[in-house]
């Protein structure tokens, strides 16, 4: 048997190596945005970019991205880059404090999000308008069989929620997190390993580790 295909990711986009289980479903979420009202955009995640695409032209507003694959996507569709935060949400307020603090900041994000960037810049009088811009839901799709030992990627505190809805943490299964925010959504009984990085490359990485 091939190591890898004992390698399951939850998560909404795939990657090669890997089994991907497509667990959460997007849904983009109508709304009015007047982009000439600001002067960059704070992305989170590589779906705002297909979200904004279906409210209209964003591209020559440059991007402050979360993390290097959410900065990569970005430049795929067309977008320029202001700059790359640590991939975790706090790191952005530092770079917003020190560097764009006169700017005024659109930030477009999901329905959940895992940590509140508007009221952190907010209260740092920092100008900023965030638009709920897609939900996630767990997929509808039927449940596959998992080895035994498989070792199992989270990449969200939802991608957690919705794995739950279909199956059980089985005492031989490794699990890898993106990140602390992620692990807290887990059961408190059990381990796991964070990734070196918040990416999902470094995730794939770390469980191909544990092989």
């Amino acid at each position: 048997m091939n190591q890898l295909n004992k390698i399951f990711l939850f998560s909404k986009t795939g990657y090669p190596e890997v089994t991907h289980i497509p667990i959460l479903v997007p849904t983009y979420v109508h709304t009015s945005i007047n982009f000439s009202n600001y002067d960059y955009i704070i992305a989170t995640s590589k779906e705002v970019f297909t979200a904004l695409d279906k409210l209209g032209d964003w591209r020559h507003l440059p991007v402050l991205a979360i993390s290097d694959s959410t900065a990569e996507y970005a430049k795929k569709q067309g977008g320029k880059i202001l700059d790359i935060a640590e991939g975790y949400g706090k790191s952005i307020v530092g770079i917003v404090e020190n560097k764009y603090a006169d700017l005024k900041a659109l930030h477009p994000h999901a329905k959940i999000i895992a940590f509140d960037l508007h009221s952190a810049l907010k209260s740092l009088n920092i100008s900023i308008d965030s638009f709920t811009v897609y939900e996630t839901s767990c997929s509808k799709a039927s449940k596959i069989d998992l080895p035994s030992d498989a070792i199992c990627i989270f990449t969200s505190p939802s991608s957690v929620k919705c794995f739950e809805e279909k199956y059980e943490f089985l005492p031989n299964f490794r699990i890898v997190c993106i990140g602390e925010t992620t692990a807290s959504a887990l059961p408190n009984n059990l381990d796991y390993v964070i990734s070196e990085k918040t990416s999902v490359p470094s995730t794939i990485e770390r469980a191909i580790s544990l092989l």
